[in-house]
């Protein structure tokens, strides 16, 4: 498997700009951003939004390259990060998902507005084909100072049945243009199955052309950061199994 510094070069020369010296390439992989500090949401009143699951706080450093590139020159570099969740016996309704995210030393563009975000089934401790939630080309409203990208998603992600589930984030973005990439915090401790991550074009040649750990990918630091908000659902929508 080739350097760090290597893949980043690829990938650079292949969209048309300049390769990072060997140093700043590395760099751009992880450790780009000291994390801030991440803000607690409280509970609304009156049945609104309650926070379901979090990891925001175990945010690192580090962040992986989770991204859909705009234009065709940049598909082989097309990449996309996972991490499980567990939904309890009562179910939930996913209204809200937030992503510590960050921009690369290089990059100068504007974090992207828009992202593809999905929630998976689980197949043996990964995400399995099946997609239960999809919001391609979803909304994202990117707050500088704590480095949250949020996506209020287009319709509620309705979970009736208890077990685990992964959800991704990939920003949309032409490379070239920004002049860098952008970047999911990772996070640590581990909570549940390792996160997930995928380059289908193999164009940073890791050899994950489908889901694999984080660590076995070239990353150092097992999940991602990330939050989601919503409501326990109501017992009228909850899935029983009958012995």
């Amino acid at each position: 498997m080739k350097s760090t510094a290597m893949l980043l070069a690829a990938a650079a020369a292949a969209v048309g700009v300049s390769a990072a010296p060997a140093a700043d390439a590395a760099g751009r992989r992880e450790s780009f951003k000291a994390v801030q500090s991440r803000p607690t949401i409280v509970p609304a009143p009156n049945g609104g939004n309650i926070v379901l699951y979090d990891q925001l706080p175990n945010a690192a450093k580090s962040g992986a390259l989770s991204a859909q590139f705009s234009s065709s020159s940049g598909a082989p570099y097309d990449s996309e990060g996972a991490d499980d969740f567990v939904v309890p016996a009562a179910g939930w309704r996913i209204a809200t998902a937030e992503f510590a995210a960050f921009a690369g030393g290089t990059t100068t563009g504007a974090y992207p507005t828009t992202a593809n975000v999905r929630v998976f089934t689980n197949n043996a401790g990964v995400p399995s084909t099946t997609v239960v939630c999809n919001y391609p080309l979803a909304t994202v409203t990117y707050d500088v100072k704590s480095q949250i990208a949020t996506v209020v998603l287009p319709t509620v992600c309705d979970l009736t049945t208890p077990g685990t589930y992964w959800i991704s984030y990939q920003p949309i973005y032409d490379f070239g243009a920004s002049g860098g990439d952008f970047y999911w915090n990772l996070a640590t401790p581990q909570a549940g199955v390792i996160g997930q991550w995928r380059n289908p074009g193999d164009g940073f040649e890791s050899g994950c052309t489908d889901w694999g750990p984080t660590t076995s990918c070239g990353f150092t630091v097992p999940d991602y950061a990330f939050r989601l908000s919503g409501v326990v659902l109501p017992v009228s929508l909850q899935s029983f199994s009958i012995d």
